[in-house]
């Protein structure tokens, strides 16, 4: 999971905008254990995402699902559900 200083080079080095309080807000900077939770909930993601364009924009939507990818990609239930789904695919 990229820190939050990484997720600003990231959004940085793909939009020239380090989209800092976004970051901020998706980390729950100023909000409760639970809403930092809930905002990294894959599921819960469609209820943010009319929050976040209104706010940030559409280009703020894409950096809201890159931040949640790059939590989520170097963690043990994304490495195997990629295995599963190169496995269903050879099936």
């Amino acid at each position: 999971m990229p820190t939050i200083n990484e997720h600003f080079k990231l959004s940085l080095k793909r939009t020239g905008k380090e989209y800092r309080e976004l970051h901020e807000w998706i980390e729950g900077f100023h909000s409760t254990k639970r809403e930092k939770e809930d905002r990294h909930d894959i599921i819960k993601i469609p209820e943010f995402i009319s929050f976040i364009e209104e706010k940030f924009g559409r280009e703020g939507v894409q950096e809201y699902l890159y931040h949640i990818k790059e939590d989520y990609e170097k963690s043990k239930a994304y490495k195997l559900a990629q295995i599963i789904l190169k496995l269903k695919f050879w099936c």
